[in-house]
């Protein structure tokens, strides 16, 4: 089962060692009232939904999961060390290929700038990982498997 905020908190964990120099940080709650107070810049990483594969159903919902992370940089310059520009690359080198609870290697889908505002850049990079999403049900109810039968013809009993 996906936990997507264990997701969250991975992506987190990577850019923290990858870049200790800047803040990294969940999105808040009421990101209208954020304000970066970091001397260089702040990445702060949010979820942006997922999109969902057919479901396949074995007597069980089965369904591709493709989970979208968004990581936004703000920045109080643009070129510099710590400036939006190199902080943009040095997060996608950070998050590509990074396999977070129960999903395949990240991907980086998009990155574009967002906003400037009173020397405050803002750009935005977007990830995806696959994963899937199972139903969850007691699985004590469902028959268990008691014979196979092979195109051949061969029976065996299952073991107890």
């Amino acid at each position: 089962m996906i936990d997507t905020r264990a997701v969250l908190k991975d992506v987190a964990e990577r850019l923290r060692a990858a870049i200790p120099e800047v803040e990294v940080a969940l999105t808040p709650e009421r990101p209208q009232a954020w304000r970066l107070n970091h001397p260089r810049a702040a990445l702060l990483v949010a979820y942006g939904g997922s999109r969902y594969g057919d479901a396949r159903d074995a007597d069980l919902v089965v369904q591709e999961r493709v989970l979208r992370v968004h990581v936004y940089v703000v920045a109080r310059a643009l070129h510099d060390a710590y400036g939006a520009v190199p902080l943009v690359d040095a997060a996608a080198d950070a998050l590509l290929g990074l396999r977070a609870t129960n999903c395949g290697r990240m991907r980086l889908v998009s990155d574009r700038f967002v906003s400037e505002e009173a020397g405050i850049w803002t750009y935005e990079l977007v990830f995806e990982a696959e994963t899937l999403a199972i139903e969850d049900r007691d699985l004590s109810a469902v028959p268990r498997l008691a014979r196979v039968t092979a195109d051949y013809g061969f029976e065996q009993e299952a073991p107890p």
